[in-house]
């Protein structure tokens, strides 16, 4: 795990107050979107099953550096894992290669980091893949690097809470937590009620997905019940970029 200096903790609080990309999100209703960060292996093997039974797709960020390793005591995603997530219609999202903070790197190594995730999964995915989402390795930004990464991708995501509606910086959209750490500070009836109600976009994040403790993965029931309690709801269950699609009429694509 990182630790910040006072320097990069200022850094951090001044990035979270300055906006790069704000654009109004209007969608026709509330949506969820369903994302996975670094990925355990389990977020395929056992969430995949669940969003398959739902009739749902998510979003799944990929270090390259991770595949078939082990990080935070657990198993990561494989090579294999990857072609199987995108043959199954769900989004292939980058998290840099090697999951460093961009708070610890210079713009040139995060620009390398970026190009180096970039080559990964087009090996995989083929030479024509591009990956349209990111999210910020543990979720800490600079203004430096949401300006760098507002001109690679269409959407960048943080880890700040809370729901995206009106005015959304795309360098900076909030997450709802689903892992386990934080299950009892979210009342899901209640932020998808308010998300159905005003025609927010939730975006859902998770880990791994596991029956035992583990503060960065999410208990299979809870993905289940969050599942089945927007679709009873009427929000659309989308991946990042899709939604993000829907609700925003300028959602251009960016630079190459």
């Amino acid at each position: 795990m990182r630790s910040l200096s006072k320097a990069e903790m200022m850094r951090l609080r001044i990035a979270k107050r300055v906006p790069i990309r704000r654009r109004p999100l209007r969608m026709d209703r509330g949506c969820i979107s369903i994302c996975f960060d670094d990925i355990p292996r389990t977020a395929w093997t056992v969430g995949g099953d669940i969003l398959r039974a739902h009739g749902a797709r998510a979003t799944y960020y990929l270090n390259g550096g991770l595949c078939g390793g082990c990080f935070e005591e657990r198993e990561q995603y494989r090579r294999e894992d990857v072609e199987a997530i995108a043959a199954a219609g769900h989004e292939i999202g980058s998290h840099l290669y090697d999951h460093v903070s961009v708070l610890q790197i210079s713009s040139r190594e995060l620009r390398r980091q970026i190009a180096r995730n970039d080559r990964f999964l087009a090996d995989i995915l083929g030479a024509d893949f591009r990956a349209e989402s990111f999210a910020y390795p543990y979720g800490d930004m600079s203004v430096s690097a949401k300006w760098i990464c507002s001109r690679r991708f269409r959407a960048c995501r943080s880890v700040l809470w809370g729901l995206n509606g009106g005015m959304v910086d795309l360098t900076q959209i909030r997450i709802v937590p689903l892992d386990q750490g934080f299950a009892q500070e979210v009342d899901w009836e209640a932020t998808i009620a308010k998300a159905a109600r005003e025609k927010a976009w939730i975006v859902a994040l998770a880990h791994g997905v596991e029956e035992r403790f583990h503060p960065f993965s999410c208990h299979p029931k809870t993905l289940d019940r969050v599942l089945r309690l927007a679709r009873e709801a009427g929000l659309a269950v989308l991946p990042v970029t899709e939604a993000l699609g829907c609700g925003i009429a300028d959602a251009e694509r960016v630079a190459a």
